[in-house]
Parts: structure tokens; sequence; C-alpha cells
């Protein structure tokens, strides 16, 4: 039996666990993840960096095709089984690979924050952005709307994460 439902938000919860449903093989870990969830209609993705058991570092992306799902969802009523989910992988190249470890190195050596989160920022509509790192000594999880100054820390890995897949 098919899920349906006439909540929006329903589906944007739905959305979010596909995108973030990856398929890890045998061996495999995910070194690093970046993710956008629009608040309202947008493209909701992810795209995490995977280090194989050989050594083969990998790039896959999850995104939410919500122009086609709601362009069938004329109705006002949703299926939750039938999200239209875009996928992709890719290798790395030996260039964006030698950057990454590079970061990771630099990184392990830095004091990292807390959070990302500015606190004092009032947010009415807007992005959920979520980034995390696997380092030799730590796992980080960061989640905010509006990021403090420490980002600059992470924006050579986010766009190295960013520019392996062409989406919306």
């Amino acid at each position: 039996m098919e899920r349906l439902t006439n909540d929006p938000i329903a589906v944007m919860r739905a959305a979010e666990i596909e995108i973030e449903n990856f398929d890890l093989k045998d061996g495999e870990k995910i070194v690093a993840y970046f993710a956008q969830f629009p608040s309202i209609g947008g493209f909701p993705y992810k795209i995490i960096i995977i280090e194989a058991p050989d050594g083969t570092i990998l790039s896959r992306f999850r995104q939410w095709d919500t122009e086609y799902n709601y362009s069938q969802w004329t109705s006002g009523i949703y299926n939750l089984d039938r999200l239209r989910i875009i996928t992709d992988e890719k290798k790395l190249s030996e260039t964006d690979i030698t950057g990454l470890k590079q970061q990771l190195v630099k990184l392990e050596q830095t004091a990292l924050p807390e959070s990302l989160r500015k606190e004092k920022a009032i947010v009415l509509d807007g992005s959920e952005w979520k980034f995390g790192i696997l380092l030799a000594n730590k796992n980080i999880d960061y989640t905010w709307r509006v990021p403090t100054d420490a980002i600059e820390l992470f924006v050579p890995i986010i766009e190295l994460i960013r520019k392996q897949h062409k989406f919306r």
C-alpha cells in the first residue's frame, strides 16, 4: 500500500530521508559530506565523499527532483513512495584527491569550532545546510541556517565537494 499525504512538510521529511539514504558497499567510509535542504521548494541534495577499501576516492550525489514530482502532483495529494531521486557517482581526479587530503591534514592540526550556527541571526525562510568530515582523531558534523565566520575553515572542502556534480 502506497503512502499518500496532503501535508507538504511530510513530503519534505520523506525527501530528506531518501536523500540521506546512501548505500555504502563493504569497507567504504564517508570522508566528508555536504547537503542543502531548502525550506520551501528547491532541490534538496546531499553529496558524500567516500574512500573505498582499495583507496579509491568517490563522490556520490542524491537530489530530490521537486520540479518533476510537483508537476505530477497537481491535485495536492503527494505520494511518499514515488519521490524521484536523481543520483550520480564520480571518481575524484588526482588533483582533487590531493587537495582534499591537504585540507584534511590542515584541519587535523586546527582547533575546530563547536558550532557553525550563528545563534543571534533570525531566518524566516531559508535552507538548512549540513557539513561533516571524518578526521583521524575526530568526527565533525555541523548544521546551520546562517553560519558563523568559522565556515571559512571549511570552504575549500565544501567547494571541492560541490564541484563534483552539476545540479540545479
